[in-house]
C-alpha cells in the first residue's frame, strides 16, 4: 500500500481479485486532474478473505474511497457501517467511502448504466431488457432498470431469492430465455463468458436490439465484435466502467465530474 502521502492528497483505489487489468485508477486520476486536485489511485489485489483487513488498512491510511469489483461486491455488505438502500436491495457494493463514522457502501453500477443508455440515445424506461447472469452487477442493473420503468428479465442458473430485485426470472438456456431474447430491445451479458459465442447465440437477438457486454479488455470482446459484424449496435463494458466511475467520483469528491476526461483516459467510445 502506498505510504508517505502528503496531507491534502486524495487517495483512491480499486479492489478485486484479479485486479491487474482494471482501468479504474486511470479514471480516478483523470477526474482528479480535470478538477485540479492532487491525488493518487492504485489497484489492490484483494481476495474475499482479505477484504475486512484491507478496508481497515485503507481507512487508517487516509483513503477517501475505493471501487470494488469481482468477487467483493456482495462480500462487502457485512463489513460496512452503512449501505445505501440500492446496495442492500441489489446485494452489491461497488463504491466504498471512508468517513469519520466508518465506511459506507453504494452501488453506482445501475445508475451508471442508465447514464450510459441515455448517452447512446436510449430511454431506459422504454427498454425490454434481458440480463444474462445474476451477479452483483446484474442485480444492480435490474434494480435501476426496473425503477426506471423498463421490463426486466434475468436469466440465471439458479432460482430467484425472495430478496432479489423484482424482475422476471427465467432458467439459463431455456425456452423462456429464448422467448425473452426474441422480444428484447436490450440484451446484456453480465456473465464471465468471453468467447465469440458469448452467453447466447447472437442470431436469437432482434436486429434492432442493443447488445452490451459488461466485460471489457483490449481488444474489444469477441462477442461484441461478432455482434457488430452482424449489424447489431453493440458495446463492451468500457462504457459502463466510465459512467459508474463518474458516479463514484462525484460521491467522493462532492462535486460535478465531467464525463469527457474520463472517456478520453480509457478511449471510450470505441
Amino acid at each position: 500500500m502506498p505510504g508517505g502521502t502528503a496531507p491534502g492528497v486524495i487517495r483512491l483505489g480499486v479492489l478485486g481479485d484479479p485486479i491487474a487489468h482494471s482501468l479504474s485508477p486511470a479514471l480516478h486520476r483523470a477526474a482528479l486532474a480535470s478538477l485540479g486536485l492532487e491525488g493518487e489511485s492504485a489497484a489492490f489485489p484483494t481476495p474475499r478473505a482479505e477484504l475486512a483487513g484491507r478496508l481497515r488498512d485503507l481507512a487508517a491510511g487516509g483513503f477517501r474511497g475505493v471501487n470494488l469489483t469481482h468477487p467483493l461486491k456482495e462480500e462487502a455488505l457485512g463489513l460496512l457501517a452503512r449501505v445505501s438502500e440500492a446496495a442492500r436491495r441489489s446485494r452489491s457494493v461497488n463504491t466504498v467511502s471512508f468517513g469519520p463514522d466508518g465506511p459506507s457502501g453504494e452501488t453506482t453500477d445501475g445508475p451508471g448504466f442508465l447514464d450510459l443508455l441515455r448517452s447512446l440515445g436510449r430511454e431506459p424506461g422504454a427498454e425490454r431488457a434481458v440480463l444474462l447472469g445474476a451477479g452483483g452487477a446484474a442485480r444492480s442493473l435490474a434494480l435501476a432498470l426496473g425503477e426506471a420503468g423498463s421490463t426486466v428479465t434475468l436469466s440465471a442458473r439458479h432460482a430467484a431469492r425472495a430478496d432479489d430485485p423484482p424482475a422476471a426470472w427465467v432458467p439459463w438456456r431455456s425456452a423462456e430465455e429464448r422467448a425473452a431474447i426474441a422480444a428484447a430491445t436490450l440484451v446484456v451479458n453480465a456473465t464471465p463468458l468471453r468467447g465469440e459465442e458469448g452467453p447466447v447465440a447472437l442470431d436469437l437477438v432482434p436486429r434492432d436490439a442493443l447488445v452490451v457486454d459488461l466485460l471489457y479488455g483490449d481488444p474489444i470482446t469477441p462477442w461484441v465484435t461478432r455482434a457488430r459484424a452482424m449489424g447489431l449496435q453493440a458495446w463492451d463494458g468500457l462504457g459502463l466502467l466510465v459512467f459508474q466511475a463518474r458516479r463514484s467520483l462525484e460521491l467522493w469528491l462532492e462535486r460535478r465530474v465531467e464525463i469527457e476526461p474520463l472517456a478520453r483516459a480509457v478511449g471510450w467510445p470505441r
